[in-house]
């Protein structure tokens, strides 16, 4: 099985960027993998290193595989370089509209006329980000999951104006990647996010409300409901300041039942954002 994608621009070289990157780059397709800054490059390349160090200490991967690997993933700060003769492109920054409008109109120009835009947003519609381009039919919504490189599902998200074509090709390149493609009509959150921003916003409001501690609340959830991860565990590992940007877009699109519980809002801005932080409803 091959894919007709051969090299793909990763925008964003963060926990989801750089996790993408593995992805593709394990199944042989060369990734430019793009940031502003040197410190965030060098920081995602990092994360990279980190993920194959840790899958070859643990006989998952041979050195040499590592370094094919390696050798698939080519850092860039220039967008305008990163984006030539590429057959993708996969945003992966900050959950900001208008700093996603941005970056897809500048890729726009950068791009070739069939070169297929995929937004990893969480929870932003996709219409209204593709409406920053004109290839609208080539814009569509390709959400992975923490870790990528071991979650199977990707999120398949229809725009308006999405190509049946385009749908297509998306849905190959997940089963080619040995992902689950799931599609998805585009509503706040989709799927996936739209459901866990309730449960994970009633149990702040638990805790908020002094009905439990949060450990209990974590070790209820995972011994009643099976989860491998309590849901203060889960935000923490997400970022706290990440769902607090899903459950502000939700609650601005579909209305007051989804506002986001004080405590969180609290919480983020006091800066206390999870792991990447070292504390967050848990101290790292």
């Amino acid at each position: 099985m091959t894919s007709e994608f051969k090299k793909i621009a990763v925008i964003g070289s963060g926990t989801m960027g750089s996790g993408i990157a593995i992805v593709l780059a394990q199944a042989g397709i060369e990734v430019n993998l793009v940031d502003t800054e040197q410190k965030f490059l060098d920081a995602g390349c990092q994360n990279i290193k980190k993920f194959l160090e840790s899958r070859l200490s643990r006989g998952k991967i041979s050195e040499e595989e590592v370094h094919n690997l390696k050798s698939r993933i080519t850092p860039f700060l220039d967008l305008k370089d990163a984006v030539q003769n590429v057959q993708l492109v996969i945003e992966a920054i900050t959950e900001e509209e208008t700093t996603k409008k941005d970056l897809f109109e500048k890729l726009d120009n950068y791009c070739n006329n069939d070169v297929i835009f995929a937004t990893n947003t969480s929870a932003i519609k996709i219409s209204d980000l593709a409406a920053a381009t004109k290839r609208s039919d080539k814009f569509i919504g390709m959400h992975f999951f923490n870790p990528p490189a071991l979650m199977n599902l990707v999120e398949i998200i229809r725009g308006e104006t999405t190509s049946d074509k385009t749908i297509e090709k998306i849905i190959a390149l997940c089963s080619f990647l040995g992902k689950t493609p799931i599609p998805s009509k585009e509503s706040p959150g989709f799927i996936v996010n739209r459901l866990l921003w309730m449960f994970l916003n009633e149990s702040y409001k638990l805790l908020e409300n002094e009905i439990a501690e949060k450990d209990n609340i974590d070790q209820a959830i995972k011994l009643g409901l099976n989860h491998p991860m309590g849901p203060f565990e889960l935000s923490d590992y997400i970022g706290l300041d990440i769902m607090l940007e899903i459950g502000d877009y939700i609650r601005n699109q579909l209305g007051e039942q989804y506002e986001p519980a004080q405590l969180l809002r609290d919480m983020v801005n006091q800066g206390k954002l999870g792991r990447k932080t070292k504390e967050g409803f848990y101290k790292y």
